[in-house]
């Protein structure tokens, strides 16, 4: 396999990364790096400024976070809502309800979803109603239509839904 030259820039990378000792150096990178280490006096100084710098930490205390940190974390992580099956006599709970809701949305108030989805079914409605549709291309708005011209323009509308390349032979003209 083929690696490329470590270069300067890439030992600086790597020793801001994982300090001054080469045991913490990525493997793939940690011969090549030793190399310029040893060939290049500039990089034999960023490892030996890097290692003062880790030597001071080495001295800081070790920290363990507390108690109450600890759970003030696991108290705001987010979780998921576990869906109660309590009934009653009268039909399903409140809790149930709500849990299903935040099951499915728990990102707060359902409110703006539930609308979003409300006003982009009556856009829907509304636009198909106020659009020129192919039923009424077929003649099916007529008050004198008959069952059997309905069943025939309705086959075609599924034909014509489904992708179908064969058109009916009407609407070919």
């Amino acid at each position: 396999m083929m690696r490329a030259e470590m270069t300067l820039k890439r030992l600086a990378e790597i020793v801001e990364a994982y300090g001054a000792s080469a045991r913490r150096w990525p493997a793939a990178e940690r011969q090549a790096a030793e190399e310029l280490a040893a060939r290049d006096p500039q990089a034999r100084a960023l490892i030996e400024e890097a290692s003062h710098l880790d030597s001071i930490l080495d001295l800081s205390p070790e920290s363990t976070a507390s108690e109450a940190l600890i759970s003030r974390i696991m108290a705001a992580r987010p979780r998921t809502v576990p869906v109660s099956v309590a009934m009653t006599v009268s039909g399903l709970n409140v809790g149930l309800w709500r849990s299903l809701v935040q099951a499915v949305w728990p990102y707060g108030s359902p409110a703006f979803p539930a609308g979003a989805l409300a006003l982009s079914v009556m856009l829907g409605v509304s636009l198909g109603l106020a659009s020129p549709s192919a039923v009424g291309a077929l003649g099916l708005t007529s008050t004198t239509t008959t069952t059997a011209t309905t069943n025939a323009a309705g086959e075609q509308l599924v034909a014509f839904a489904l992708g179908e390349n064969e058109y009916p032979e009407d609407w070919k003209k």
